[in-house]
């Protein structure tokens, strides 16, 4: 009897040693999921329109289509994402970053582009 429970023991053991990954180590759809995430995120865009507001983060810019979106700058190359004015119409290349996955998501400008300066003679 004390044989048959020690065998028992051992192979429930084995068995459960077997079905973990060992460290280091993530299984086929672990790795599938997260590359899922990171091309979601990472696929670079670009949008055009006028910018409407502006802060030292973020700025907000109303599409040719009418929407308003707001776009972060928050951690990019300053040179890259910046030397606009209110009123200019620029071209933004950006991704869309997830700050909590399936909440919230971060419109991330990578490089602005001007295209059009405000004619602001006439007021």
């Amino acid at each position: 009897m004390n044989k048959a429970i020690v065998s028992l023991a051992v192979i429930v053991m084995v068995y459960f040693s077997s079905c973990q990954p060992k460290s280091g180590q993530t299984s086929n759809n672990e790795d599938q999921v997260i590359d899922s995430i990171t091309a979601h995120t990472e696929d670079e865009k670009v949008i055009t329109g006028v910018i409407e507001d502006a802060s030292m983060n973020n700025f907000m810019l109303i599409t040719e289509k009418g929407d308003t979106i707001f776009i972060s700058t928050m951690d990019q190359e300053p040179s890259e994402v910046s030397g606009f004015e209110l009123g200019d119409t620029v071209k933004v290349n950006y991704i869309e970053e997830e700050e909590e996955p399936g909440l919230n998501t971060i419109v991330t400008a990578k490089k602005v582009v001007i295209i059009g300066k405000e004619n602001k003679t006439g007021k």
